[in-house]
């Protein structure tokens, strides 16, 4: 159906007005906050001045050819409600802007030393200490079962037992800021019944009585239609995030949590199947109308929204979840050519095929716009990290593949921990680099046999993953000093009932993830070592370690060798039983450790665009990898291991022990589009399905279709690949990026 007037007017307010109009109300919020300010303000004090002018000065945009009500005018056309998103800054952000210094000056040599250890690379923070920018998904389930009411009604009950200051502050803070959030609600009816005045054709008059009546209503109180409650989840999204100052990312379960909705329409008569369509098919085109699917990705995340929702998976009995709603959102995006939201669709071996095949027929075309997400894996790994069954059912990944449990915790999912680096430190004996991290990472030149090799890179391993561990748990909990989050916390389980706010640790769980890069390099270089150094000891260990210390020149030989060894993806006896040795021993260090609020830090092996950007300031390793070279992806076989057959990637896959990987794990696969069908791509899931593949990336395309698309874009409209956490046009991707799928793994 296209749209095309409503793709028009969205287009025009976020390509060309929309980063403008919210500088203009940044200029024009923040010096009133400044002015409303006072000394000695508590930072709920501060939060509450916040939520209250930015509710006060900002004027709603509704827009004519849409039915729902959610644009606050206020946020830049990418921004997901992150503080300083891209360069520009919003209101929401003012709170955290006042007091972010406390976070250098509570400890100025523990500030120091983060510092240092960020720019040398041995880990990423999405903040500070903590994530506190992005990756938040907001529950809204509360929101669809009683409306924000209800919760303002809980928040009142639980103030009324409140015993100390900082429990009454965070409350009213909940409190008053769900009476802002009802005012904005009330100025989208305001706008859309001034705009009926001059409204003058029938769509816009349809759309706007609808706006008018509902918005004065919902969502204070719970919504009553499939309408409503679809347009809950967009309302709050940007609301929140105006609000808030963080990143809200994820819809949620939309074909389990709207299907009731749908439902008893259906069956009153008050919609259609095609109305309902219609509007799911309107939803996904505001999102994706946010930014232009054809300008050049070449930056850390250009095509990166963050904007996600789930499918699929299982209900709370473990009953595998396919509805109309599951159907109508794959239909919407293949019709629509939608690319965000980004969906994340869970399977198992026990998927109905009706809905595997639904994901994948665009797929199989060279349209990869679908994270797979494997319950049969996930499931248990959140299991042994002590969830319950029916909570590990219903779990979420949100932003690129941030894992929870749905409404009860938001792990520190920007947490990234490069092994790489570590293991980098003490093969090239960077001994300046590591007197300033403060850091001693042990060489292993005098090692005396294999044995002496892996434990001395598991001991350096260990000493990164505990300093990680202690900066985040010394620094994390000044977070509640600097910045609160009482929206954010007013539907997260158990913060009501422990009066306290998530960034104090309210919290149910409060676990942490550390996502780590260079599992398959550091395999494939101790598999190396291990055959050529000790097993048939063509080489000393002396003389391999020359060899990468000079980046492999003069030493081709040897480095084909290398390549040649034993290797992760390759479905050896030996690769798969290091891999999975080296992975339990991660996942043993990690178990040992706290996380910032005292909870458990879980093991996830997840890698970005640092793919190219960290790799290409990482010196040689001895896999045969050079200096500058990518790195491997996740969990995804070292591009310089050629391995022809998937079977062997998918066997060694099976090797790993999948109930240790409570933070997820992402593996790339290119499979071919020749002769793919349906049924071939069904097989290929639910063999994947028994394997420890949490997040799978497939693409089906050559080598040869992608370069003819370089030489030949024209003809490749729809040629769509998944980069890394998101999905862009391949000839939209920078002539780098481009390079950078090129070179990857196509399996037969």
């Amino acid at each position: 159906m296209n749209y095309p007037k409503l793709r028009e007017e969205l287009i025009d307010y976020y390509w060309n007005k929309a980063n403008d109009r919210a500088d203009v109300f940044y200029e024009k919020c923040t010096p009133l906050l400044d002015s409303r300010a006072y000394e000695g303000m508590s930072v709920y004090d501060m939060k509450l001045l916040q939520y209250r002018t930015i509710t006060e000065e900002m004027d709603p945009v509704v827009f004519l050819n849409s039915p729902f009500y959610y644009e606050t005018g206020t946020l830049s056309a990418h921004c997901d409600g992150a503080a300083d998103f891209r360069g520009h800054k919003h209101p929401g952000g003012w709170t955290y802007r006042q007091n972010q210094h406390l976070f250098e000056e509570f400890d100025t040599e523990l500030w120091d030393k983060r510092c240092k250890q960020g720019e040398e690379m041995l880990y990423l923070i999405c903040g500070p200490f903590n994530d506190v920018f992005q990756h938040f998904s907001f529950n809204h389930r509360p929101v669809l079962e009683g409306g924000l009411s209800g919760i303002y009604s809980r928040a009142q009950n639980e103030l009324k037992n409140a015993q100390t200051e900082k429990e009454k502050e965070f409350l009213n803070a909940v409190c008053e800021g769900l009476l802002c959030i009802k005012r904005i609600s009330e100025k989208f009816a305001e706008k859309a019944e001034a705009l009926l005045e001059t409204a003058c054709n029938d769509t816009a008059k349809t759309n706007l009585q609808r706006i008018a009546d509902c918005a004065r209503r919902t969502p204070w109180e719970k919504p009553e239609s499939f309408y409503e409650a679809l347009n809950t989840l967009a309302f709050c999204r940007k609301v929140l995030g105006a609000l808030e100052g963080v990143g809200f990312n994820s819809f949620g379960r939309v074909d389990l949590d709207l299907y009731p909705f749908y439902k008893k329409d259906i069956e009153n008569g008050k919609i259609t199947e095609a109305q309902a369509y219609q509007l799911v098919c309107e939803f996904l085109i505001t999102f994706d109308c946010h930014y232009d699917h054809d300008m050049i990705m070449a930056g850390y995340a250009d095509h990166e929204l963050e904007n996600t929702y789930v499918l699929g998976g299982c209900d709370a009995e473990g009953n595998p979840l396919y509805n109309e709603l599951t159907r109508m959102f794959l239909q919407a995006t293949r019709e629509e050519k939608i690319i965000y939201p980004k969906i994340k669709c869970r399977f198992s071996a026990n998927s109905p095929k009706e809905y595997l095949d639904e994901i994948n027929s665009s797929v199989i075309k060279g349209t990869s716009t679908i994270l797979y997400q494997n319950d049969d894996a996930v499931i248990p790994a959140l299991l042994k990290t002590g969830k319950p069954l029916e909570e590990a059912r219903d779990y979420v990944i949100s932003g690129c593949w941030d894992l929870k449990i749905h409404g009860k915790e938001k792990p520190g999912c920007g947490a990234y921990v490069n092994m790489l680096k570590a293991f980098e430190f003490s093969l090239h004996k960077l001994t300046e680099k590591q007197e300033k991290v403060g850091l001693n990472f042990a060489p292993i030149d005098n090692a005396q046999s294999f044995e002496d090799v892996y434990q001395i890179t598991c001991d350096n391993i260990n000493k990164l993953f505990t300093e990680r561990a202690a900066v985040s748990a010394a620094g994390g909990n000044m977070w509640d000093k600097v910045d609160v989050l009482p929206l954010f916390s007013s539907t997260l389980d158990n913060c009501l009932e422990s009066r306290k706010d998530f960034t104090a640790g309210g919290a149910r769980y409060r676990d942490d993830v550390y996502l780590c890069f260079g599992f398959p390099n550091i395999v494939d270089s101790l598999l190396a070592i291990k055959e050529l150094c000790f097993d048939s000891r063509q080489y000393t260990l002396a003389e391999l370690l020359n060899a990468i210390r000079s980046n492999w020149e003069g030493f081709e030989e040897m480095r084909k060798k290398a390549m040649k060894c034993h290797g992760w993806g390759d479905g050896s006896e030996e690769a798969c039983s290091l891999a999975n040795r080296f992975n339990n021993d991660l996942f043993g260090m990690l178990d040992k450790l706290s996380g910032t609020h005292g909870g458990k830090i879980r093991l996830g092996h997840l890698t970005y665009t640092e793919i190219r950007w960290w790799g290409e300031k990482t010196l040689a390793t001895p896999d045969g990898r050079k200096n500058g070279e990518y790195f491997a992806q996740g969990l995804t076989p070292s591009r310089l291991k050629k391995i022809p057959s998937v079977t062997s990637v998918i066997n060694t896959l099976s090797s790993i022990d999948k109930t240790t990987l409570g933070g997820n794990s992402v593996v790339n696969i290119i499979l071919p589009s020749n002769g793919m069908s349906l049924d071939i791509c069904e097989a290929f899931l639910r063999a994947v399905a028994n394997t420890a593949v949490q997040s799978l990336q497939l693409n089906c395309t050559s080598k040869e279709e992608l370069l003819d698309a370089q030489k030949h874009p024209e003809n490749y409209p729809d040629l769509i690949v998944r980069v890394t956490g998101f999905s862009a046009k391949f000839t939209s991707l920078s002539p780098e990026w481009q390079q950078e799928v090129i070179t990857r793994n196509f399996y037969e």
